[in-house]
């Protein structure tokens, strides 16, 4: 959602187009607020995708792009738009079932990322059944794409350039004209019904598409749901989020990180406890006098707003609260380097590298003044000042009649969309049921072995569960000392697998960094494998790498 750390993997799939008309030409006609959804009767044909290579991931991955209509009130205009694509073929073919198409949500962020990153880590019953289908919606990466310019400058003179280099373009991205892009693919992939998992903003794709398309849909699985009700602030000027402007849905990161608190002072696991909220908030006043010498990617101090922006990044994801914890406790003993290394890797992963298909921060603007259309009066929206008018603005949803209920998964501790949103959204769409998790974290799948039995017999069986299902926070863990034991603990061996690709990276020959991965995570403390993950000199992790007998490896 707004604030959220994205860290995705590099690369490039297909060249984009963009848009075919001339990015100058004048603005279409303000949008008129009565207009209803079914003004766009039927979309048009597509012929089926058309695979090839990718030029940056090998086979079997492949990659195409398809051709959509900027506008699909006006399909046989010269406008166009490019969709780029990615899929990893099913493992087993005589088991394949079809596509199994992704969104990472954002909105803005890259599905073709999300498809190349999770794609290791996904359950081989998912893999074996279907395609892993990822996608840059409009506006967004590889696909024909939003241009501001440089953004390390003013706010208006990005905002100029948007329009200038965009603005043919900006009215046309909102949430709506992006389901029709998926009912598009649905067709080129030669699926007869989409089958979907998507993230976060990924859920109001999803909820859209489905009261567009319902008679298109096998399974849609919407984990971290907004608000159903989001999109009624294009109709009577009510439903806003946190900030008191419209958004998808409320925040809750204080909630969250009230969860952290608790659990890291419960287990002696967690470096910064047992008074935690006491250490963080010495912090956020003296942070700034700390040394950050083992770490020279990102600032060289780091300042007390910078504190609370890393640790609510960090609350997207439990796996790096162990990780805040060593940063948070060597910068209260006067060394900040981890916390700095922290955030340089929540703003852009380690190693680094630059991806010059990445437009997050400018997508996620597009979309979000498209699909809130107001610019004046009680539909004014002060950061959308200035742009085109949207050419059809996220619509709340409403009640489906679908072959398979859809699934929409809630997470109690989630800070971007909070689990109260789930069965929301299943009642608004009526046709779903909704499951919570009694974890932390934005969304469930992937996180709890509970909810992963959930999904992969819904996606690949259609086995519906009751709603109002739940699984526990920690499966078979219903202690807050116990619980806190699971969240603080690192997972060495998938930390071994992921370090030696680090140190692969920094330089390293693949064997010597397989010796050194190794040697690290047997030999290492937690602080020092954090270290190492994040490219911390610290003289503890330094001198360890010296000790390792790994050919080839100098002091």
């Amino acid at each position: 959602m707004r604030s959220a750390a994205l860290l995705v993997l590099l690369g490039a799939c297909a060249a984009a187009p963009g848009v075919t008309a001339s990015n100058r030409a004048a603005m279409p006609p303000t949008f008129e607020r009565g207009v209803e959804l079914t003004t766009v009767d039927s979309l048009p044909e597509i012929e089926p995708i058309r695979w090839g290579t990718c030029p940056s991931r090998p086979l079997p991955w492949e990659c195409a792009t398809i051709t959509v209509p900027l506008d699909y009130r006006h399909p046989d205009d010269a406008d166009a738009v490019a969709i780029a694509v990615t899929r990893l073929p099913a493992a087993e073919t005589s088991d394949r079932i079809g596509a199994l198409v992704l969104n990472p949500g954002g909105p803005g962020a890259s599905g073709i990322d999300l498809a190349w990153s999770y794609a290791s880590v996904f359950p081989s019953a998912l893999t074996d059944a279907f395609d892993l289908v990822g996608f840059d919606p409009r506006g967004v990466g590889r696909s024909s794409a939003v241009d501001c310019g440089d953004l390390d400058r003013s706010f208006s003179v990005i905002e100029h350039d948007c329009i200038v280099n965009s603005g043919r373009m900006l009215p046309y991205l909102g949430t709506v004209n992006a389901a029709r892009d998926m009912e598009q693919l649905r067709k080129a992939l030669g699926d007869e019904q989409l089958t979907y998992l998507g993230f976060s903003y990924g859920t109001a794709l999803g909820a859209v598409y489905a009261d567009l398309f319902p008679e298109s849909v096998r399974a849609l699985v919407l984990d971290g749901s907004i608000d159903p009700a989001a999109g009624q602030f294009n109709i009577d000027g009510t439903s806003v989020g946190s900030f008191e402007d419209p958004f998808y849905g409320v925040q809750d990161f204080g909630g969250t990180l009230a969860v952290f608190l608790e659990l890291c002072d419960a287990t002696r696991l967690c470096a910064a406890g047992p008074r935690t909220e006491d250490l963080l908030g010495e912090l956020e006043a003296g942070v700034a006098d700390a040394d950050t010498d083992y770490f020279d990617g990102w600032d060289d101090v780091v300042t007390g707003d910078q504190v609370a922006g890393i640790v609510a990044s960090a609350m997207y994801n439990t796996d790096l609260w162990a990780p805040l914890a060593i940063a948070l406790a060597d910068a209260a003993q006067g060394d900040a380097s981890a916390l700095a290394a922290l955030g340089s890797f929540l703003e852009a992963g380690y190693p680094q590298t630059e991806d010059t298909n990445d437009n997050l921060v400018e997508a996620h603007l597009a979309v979000y003044c498209a699909d809130f259309a107001g610019r004046s009066g009680r539909f004014a929206v002060e950061s959308c000042s200035g742009w085109p008018e949207s050419a059809e603005p996220l619509p709340p949803v409403t009640a489906v009649d679908v072959a398979n209920p859809i699934l929409v998964i809630g997470t109690d501790g989630d800070p971007a969309t909070p689990g109260f949103l789930a069965p929301r959204m299943a009642e608004a769409l009526q046709d779903a049921v909704s499951v919570r998790w009694e974890g932390a974290g934005h969304t469930a799948f992937l996180h709890s072995e509970c909810v992963d039995r959930i999904v992969i017999d819904y996606l690949v069986d259609l086995q519906v569960p009751p709603t109002r299902t739940h699984c526990g926070f920690t499966d078979d863990v219903n202690t807050t000392v116990a619980r806190a034991t699971e969240v603080f603990s690192l997972d060495r061996s998938r930390f071994r697998i992921r370090l030696q690709d680090v140190i692969e990276a920094e330089g390293s020959a693949p064997d010597v960094a397989s010796c050194l991965a190794a040697g690290i995570i047997d030999q290492g403390s937690d602080s020092v494998v954090i270290y190492a993950r994040l490219g911390v000199q610290h003289p503890e992790y330094v001198a360890l790498r010296q000790r390792l007998s790994c050919t080839g490896v100098s002091p």
